[in-house]
């Protein structure tokens, strides 16, 4: 079961402001605001002898040099940016993330304003890839994390369980942060397996990522009996694509006990537009290519909100 963490890390970031109007919800006043973002490959540049990722370096197939890896996080950071709009997030999640290290580099390209702690673990992921939540340490206190894995599943990544208490109001908020094995492996029946290890946490309010997998499919089915419902999104095309061709594979759940309520937004952020045809996304690589872009993925908004009143917090003299 979840443990308190200990030690967390506080990082001085450089300041980027961005602008980008939010979405009003009709009653409501007070709103989370969560992002998540599978990165494609947020790699640094060296050689890992535990996990495959000889082809990011720079001798390796993808030519994988500083300047290119410098450029991604920018572009990862301007994107974060723009799915945040004028109100810093509260919680972001991302997945396809090294290490510390690239964790860490990111973080600094993000605004000073944001006061950004981070969570993470180096996950048994084969490739070396982890998912890692961040979260506004100046608004919430971190209470308890896990990470969590199915025995059964070697070679894949952790999922991560937070339990948050908002510093003033008290308000708690608890999730799982999930980047399910690719579908590589076609088998439904192995993102299933790798979920069971949520089972025995009662009373948490939502869990959202990569599920490798459409919300409509065998994999939502199978969350819906265990009374998770989807939250509504606003998604044109996907929130992935290879070239043309997009798929609806990130998403966001909340439990039908829960309290919060939630929305979810797809963020048109390295959108391709072509004359008459499906746009794409400026990958940072396509059938191998290089083309300098943040991601394959769209980043996600989420917007959860209750509607219990607050307590009123008494101004300090």
């Amino acid at each position: 079961m979840p443990a308190p963490i200990e030690l967390l890390l506080a990082l001085a970031l450089t300041p980027a402001p961005f602008a980008l109007g939010q979405p009003a919800i009709a009653g409501v006043q007070d709103s989370v605001h969560l992002l998540w973002w599978n990165v494609e490959n947020a790699f640094d540049t060296l050689d890992d002898p535990q996990t495959r990722d000889e082809a990011f370096t720079p001798s390796g197939s993808k030519e994988w040099t500083s300047k290119r890896y410098y450029r991604k996080l920018r572009h990862i950071a301007k994107g974060l940016r723009t799915a945040a709009g004028s109100t810093p997030p509260d919680f972001i999640g991302l997945c396809e993330i090294e290490n510390a290290t690239v964790l860490a580099d990111l973080v600094r390209q993000l605004p000073w304003e944001w006061a950004i702690w981070t969570c993470h673990q180096d996950s048994p992921d084969a490739r070396g890839i982890d998912v890692a939540v961040l979260y506004a340490q100046d608004r919430w206190r971190l209470d308890s994390i896990d990470f969590l894995h199915a025995s059964d599943l070697s070679g894949s990544r952790d999922i991560v369980y937070t339990a948050f208490c908002h510093k003033q109001t008290g308000q708690t908020l608890s999730g799982f942060w999930v980047h399910l094995p690719s579908q590589r492996d076609p088998r439904i029946a192995q993102r299933i397996r790798a979920l069971e290890p949520i089972r025995p946490y009662p009373h948490v309010d939502f869990l959202l990522g990569d599920l490798n997998s459409h919300p409509e499919g065998l994999l939502g089915a199978n969350l819906q009996a265990y009374n998770w419902s989807c939250m509504p999104s606003h998604v044109r095309w996907g929130t992935y694509a290879f070239g043309s061709r997009w798929s609806f594979l990130d998403s966001g759940w909340r439990h039908n006990s829960s309290k919060w309520h939630g929305e979810m937004h797809a963020i048109p952020f390295g959108i391709r537009q072509y004359e008459d045809h499906i746009p794409s996304i400026q990958a940072t690589f396509y059938a191998g290519r290089y083309c300098g872009g943040a991601s394959d993925h769209l980043p996600l908004r989420f917007t959860l909100w209750t509607c219990e009143p607050l307590p009123y917090i008494y101004p300090s003299n």
